[in-house]
């Protein structure tokens, strides 16, 4: 039996992952995305993948095994901590703007607020799984 949260959770930061984040400017067509690494390589974001896609297949056995829901927490938080250091290094390569709310200008897309949405709601199911 699955755990809804963890599976939910998950699969919805998997899915903000991979779809466009931020472009660098209005006249930029390509997006900054897990998508677009994979695309052209991968690197970390080859891990994110991994740990998210592990985390989704134990959180389908969490409610049957302590150890399973164990290891979707674990794998889901080190790919929120890997993916949180892909999109700052994304923002890092952006060049330097003159303005302290520059980011908050830059075209996003709905990678990130999935993402958010996806991570926390992983954190409320480590939550609830603790309290089992």
């Amino acid at each position: 039996m699955p755990d809804v949260l963890l599976l939910v959770g998950t699969s919805t930061a998997l899915l903000g992952y991979l779809i466009p984040w931020f472009r660098a400017s209005e006249r930029h067509r390509w997006s900054y995305s897990g998508w677009g690494y994979l695309s052209v390589g991968g690197g970390w974001t080859t891990w994110v993948v991994l740990l998210l896609v592990t985390a989704i297949g134990a959180s389908l056995w969490a409610r049957r095994a302590v150890q399973f829901a164990q290891l979707a927490v674990g794998a889901a938080v080190a790919g929120m901590f890997l993916a949180g250091a892909v999109v700052a290094v994304s923002l890092g390569a952006l060049p330097e703007r003159s303005h302290i709310n520059w980011v908050g200008e830059l075209p996003f897309g709905m990678g990130l607020p999935l993402m958010a949405v996806g991570f926390g709601t992983v954190v409320a199911g480590a939550l609830a799984t603790a309290r089992r």
